[in-house]
């Protein structure tokens, strides 16, 4: 009946309190002879301790009351919380006044034992090991000569691989279709945040010129190239979208991204001036295809030379769609499970067209002005309905489709249900509406 009596052996070489809690089971129990509520729950827990801290593998049966780290719960902490009252409750009904225990002495006695049970990750419910082991984590870095403030590791499978390749000094090219955040994880999560270094971008395209990047002649004068500024300062040179660059121009970047694990190397620009590399200097590309060939759905992107491409060799990470990202951008998963149903209806049906994070930044701040607009009641002159909305906001991307197209995207996403008369805006934006 009480499983304290296997390791009664024990009790002696045991601390005060625990031979106190022993003695108390041992007097309600009339030498474990009487079967006690009371009793029965302090000796639960003080057998729990006890093979906790021996590591005993002796099976005990299980008690009347339930193990509360191993309860099935949906509500987490607060029905923990609810348990333990409920046991307090228990025991100060069948409190024994003739043995001259008292509710506070009980209540003090299971506090005590409480905080010398270790509950380990695997004791815990299915669905809190979840939230535990999904809990953020704080990162940061300590270079030589650089420290960068804490922040929340981005739940980006290649993500340290990317951090470590700039840091080994390697040029880095991340590809993936549009709008799957190849440009944010550059400029901010990398550049920014990782690396705590200033950034400069060329946006890459058939018209980039040569002045762009190691300067030129201009209408104001002489303009230093980018990438000598970011070459001589130190900075990460971002080259997004570098497939669109025209083949012969991207020729320039060779000599740069060739010496990039080299202290001390020097380039020169347009006037033949040399520069020395700057240590933090580091360089990262982006684009939505490898251009080692043509691409049909990309039709902008030019197959690059192998020499360009060799300078990546290596350090190449292909770039998905990120949920996570997405919604920590957005902060409001109302408006990014509507984009997100959309973009999964257009790659079910096979529709040639991407829906990017750019277009679900679009329709946040679509959302935002809007209910502004309701909470004022058009102070500022315009009706909610009158201005930029959200289902405005949807109904310009789904109108680039066919009719057909168009019918079939909004019988999917139900459409009438929620942009009929704007009822998404009574849904709250913390709930996904898919």
């Amino acid at each position: 009946m009480y499983s304290i009596v296997k390791y009664k052996h024990l009790i002696s070489n045991q601390d005060a309190d625990t031979q106190k809690r022993y003695g108390m089971i041992e007097k309600l129990s009339n030498g474990f002879t009487t079967e006690n509520t009371t009793a029965l729950a302090l000796d639960k827990l003080l057998t729990e301790q006890i093979e906790l801290e021996t590591e005993s593998e002796v099976l005990v049966e299980e008690p009347a009351i339930k193990k509360v780290s191993r309860s099935k719960s949906k509500n987490g902490s607060d029905d923990v919380e609810m348990a333990f009252t409920n046991l307090f409750e228990a025991l100060k009904q069948h409190t024994i006044p003739a043995l001259n225990v008292n509710n506070d002495s009980l209540r003090d006695a299971i506090a005590e034992t409480l905080k010398r049970v270790k509950i380990r990750l695997s004791d815990l419910d299915e669905d809190l090991q979840k939230r535990v082991s999904s809990s953020p984590v704080l990162i940061k870095y300590d270079f030589p000569k650089t420290k960068t403030a804490p922040f929340k590791k981005p739940e980006i499978a290649d993500f340290q691989r990317v951090v470590d390749d700039v840091m080994l000094g390697n040029n880095v090219f991340l590809v993936g279709g549009a709008g799957t955040g190849k440009t944010y994880l550059a400029e901010n999560l990398i550049a920014k945040m990782a690396l705590g270094r200033q950034y400069i971008t060329i946006n890459c395209s058939q018209w980039t010129a040569p002045v762009e990047i190691i300067g030129g002649q201009t209408m104001d004068g002489f303009t230093e190239g980018k990438l000598i500024e970011a070459w001589s300062k130190g900075y990460v040179l971002i080259l997004d979208e570098l497939p669109k660059i025209d083949p012969n121009t991207a020729g320039l970047l060779n000599d740069a991204l060739a010496k990039t694990k080299v202290s001390g190397a020097i380039i020169f620009n347009a006037r033949k001036e040399s520069f020395p590399k700057h240590e933090d200097f580091a360089c990262i590309a982006t684009g939505n295809i490898y251009p080692d060939k043509e691409s049909i759905t990309y039709g902008a992107n030019n197959k690059q030379d192998l020499s360009l491409l060799d300078r990546f060799s290596g350090s190449v990470y292909f770039i998905s769609k990120n949920p996570v990202i997405e919604r920590d951008i957005l902060h409001n998963d109302m408006v990014w499970s509507i984009c997100d149903k959309i973009r999964s209806v257009i790659d079910e049906l096979k529709y040639e067209a991407q829906l990017s994070l750019r277009f679900m930044q679009n329709a946040r701040d679509a959302y935002n002005l809007e209910m502004l607009r309701i909470k004022d009641k058009g102070k500022d002159g315009v009706q909610a309905n009158d201005g930029k909305t959200l289902k405005s906001a949807v109904d310009s991307y789904i109108s680039t489709f066919t009719e057909v197209q168009q019918k079939n995207i909004k019988d999917k996403i139900r459409y009438n249900e929620l942009f009929g008369h704007y009822e998404y805006r009574d849904f709250p934006t913390s709930k996904m509406v898919f």
